[in-house]
């Protein structure tokens, strides 16, 4: 294409062949000829003036269609956001532990987290899912951020009942909220102790990979653990290797949050995804010019039925020399 003159649909320019043996029959036909030679010299030009404008509105018609552009425009400035992240918490009971004493619970510290993450990457279209043994979709995906924002507040005041832990179905609550018309990179973070005790964790991976989802795997809980609020004698540990192992068959990270830097680690990562968000503001295109065909064929075909206005003797002539019009 060239950087002055191009076509959106160059190939419909291939239906201007059709008007070349139309006008060979118009120059070389004998049957053209011979009526045109009995016709009154007024019609003759009428009827020429129509046929010429006819050919020019058909011309006109398929490069129209064929979408022409030139001339240098600015392209209105937009955000293209190449990166839908969907937040999965686990709220299992464990996840209500706090590792030390007087220390905030492995949920709120993931939220913690989470919520650094959206406010400093507010591009990002996010979604969250969340459940213990039976996962939901809680927030479709949005570009309102304060829709995500609400929930984790709510999940941070909210009173965990859940006793079992199904991974499986949390990971297949988040996958279902990706859109499959969207061709953007899709991410799961996995807010978890990596506790499971129900499901089959794996074949969730599995389809994951099928769909080219990359899951996160953010740890929450020390490596020493701790006891599990309201249930007796239950001392929860987390489960490193069962983490380590979501975020590698996926092609992600494996991050725990006891490190300093796991905020601006996993920042750093959600970044080299949506490495193509940016704002278009210098963006220079071509300008459509399409419309400007449009008019001349509406004109053209304006112009040839208009010369043949007031000439009922031309349908006379036409029925009597058996001669079709157009």
């Amino acid at each position: 294409m060239s950087d002055y003159f191009a076509f959106d649909n160059p190939f419909l320019l291939f239906f201007l062949i059709v008007l070349i043996p139309i006008l060979l029959y118009d120059k070389f036909s004998s049957n053209i000829k011979s009526i045109y030679k009995n016709l009154p010299g007024n019609l003759k030009r009428k009827l020429a003036i129509s046929k010429i404008f006819f050919r020019l509105f058909l011309f006109f018609s398929i490069i129209a269609m064929a979408g022409p552009r030139w001339g240098i425009t600015q392209a209105k400035g937009e955000y293209r956001r190449s990166l839908d992240a969907v937040l999965a918490f686990d709220l299992s009971r464990s996840m209500e532990t706090a590792d030390a004493p007087g220390s905030i619970t492995r949920l709120e510290y993931g939220i913690k987290i989470i919520k650094e993450t959206v406010s400093l990457l507010p591009e990002i279209r996010y979604a969250a899912a969340a459940g213990s043994s039976r996962g939901i979709a809680a927030v479709p995906l949005t570009y309102s951020n304060n829709a995500v924002l609400d929930l984790l507040d709510t999940l941070t005041n909210l009173s965990i009942s859940g006793r079992g832990t199904n991974l499986e179905s949390l990971l297949d609550a988040a996958s279902g909220s990706f859109l499959d018309s969207s061709d953007t990179a899709r991410v799961i973070i996995l807010v978890s102790d990596g506790e499971n005790l129900s499901g089959d964790l794996m074949a969730a991976l599995l389809r994951c990979g099928e769909k080219n989802i990359t899951v996160i795997a953010l740890l929450t809980g020390s490596k020493d653990g701790g006891l599990v609020p309201g249930i007796d004698d239950i001392h929860s540990i987390p489960d490193r290797d069962n983490m380590e192992k979501i975020a590698a068959m996926t092609g992600g990270i494996f991050i725990d949050t006891n490190a300093e830097d796991s905020s601006e680690i996993l920042v750093s990562n959600l970044k080299s995804f949506s490495s193509e968000t940016r704002l278009l503001g210098n963006k220079k295109e071509l300008k459509s010019r399409w419309y400007l065909f449009v008019l001349l064929a509406i004109i053209s075909f304006g112009v040839s039925k208009a010369s043949l206005l007031q000439t009922s003797f031309l349908q006379t002539n036409l029925l009597k020399f058996g001669m079709r019009f157009k």
